[in-house]
């Protein structure tokens, strides 16, 4: 009987270790991080000022446009469903070295339930400095992102009940940029394109890029340089025609926008 007890204790302590193991939204290797659910008591105050909630809002849109394809959830921000989308304060995370501000989000609709979380370096401007680290959908379709974090490298799944696919930056200079593994990349599928050379696995030099806009609601033309990951001079955007919008950048910062 007490090896019985013994054999028992074991069990019991071993379930409740999985059972933690699953209700965690990160969870800690030796070297990676592990983003894969909620975390229910990191949710901390919702979030109702106006202007935090604008300035959220700028750096979700960025943070989806990095997908290149139009994102699972582009109708986030239809006037139906603006008004839907909650944001609250989270744990923050470090990433090698580097503290970034999480944010837990929420749309109850009529007939599912999403979820994400929203990583941001609460820089002066918004470019690089937003990740999408975890989303879930629960609705007539099932989607998901999750994410693995090893050192300054962050890996983000992406699942849709058709399609599985992987999408990699680097942390640097407290920035998230494209990480690619190749020395060069020309690569067309569907109606999006990525064509360009990469140094040290960061964008350099003359980039051609056809993706999804959220302001043009539609997929677009982008050609311009990058150094380091970062985009630089001027930037055409074109509907497969005469260029309707030039973005100037400065090591990565959009600082002006013309139209021709």
């Amino acid at each position: 009987m007490p090896m019985l007890r013994v054999i028992i204790t074991c069990i019991l302590f071993f379930l409740c270790l999985t059972h933690h193991a699953q209700n965690s939204n990160t969870s800690f290797g030796r070297d990676s991080i592990l983003i894969n659910s909620i975390e229910k008591g990191a949710i901390q105050k919702i979030i109702t000022t106006p202007d935090s909630i604008r300035a959220l809002k700028k750096r979700l849109k960025c943070a989806l446009e990095r997908d290149v394809e139009r994102p699972f959830m582009w109708d986030l921000f239809v006037s139906s469903n603006d008004t839907l989308l909650q944001f609250y304060n989270y744990k923050d995370l470090v990433i090698d070295g580097t503290t970034f501000k999480a944010f837990y989000l929420r749309v109850d609709y009529e007939d599912g339930d999403y979820q994400a979380i929203l990583l941001v370096n609460e820089l002066p401007f918004i470019e690089y400095t937003s990740l999408l680290c975890y989303e879930v959908l629960h609705s007539e379709e099932t989607y998901r992102r999750y994410s693995e974090i090893k050192q300054s490298l962050v890996t983000i799944h992406l699942k849709t009940e058709k399609a599985d696919k992987a999408l990699k930056y680097e942390v640097k200079d407290g920035l998230f940029l494209d990480y690619l593994s190749t020395p060069s990349v020309d690569k067309k599928w569907g109606d999006y394109q990525l064509k360009g050379l990469t140094k040290d696995h960061l964008k350099n030099g003359y980039w051609i890029e056809k993706r999804y806009d959220i302001m043009f609601n539609k997929n677009m033309v982008e050609d311009g340089h990058y150094i380091n990951g970062k985009r630089t001079g001027e930037w055409n955007y074109s509907e497969n025609g005469p260029v309707q919008l030039i973005k100037t950048y400065r090591d990565g910062q959009c600082i002006s926008i013309k139209y021709p």
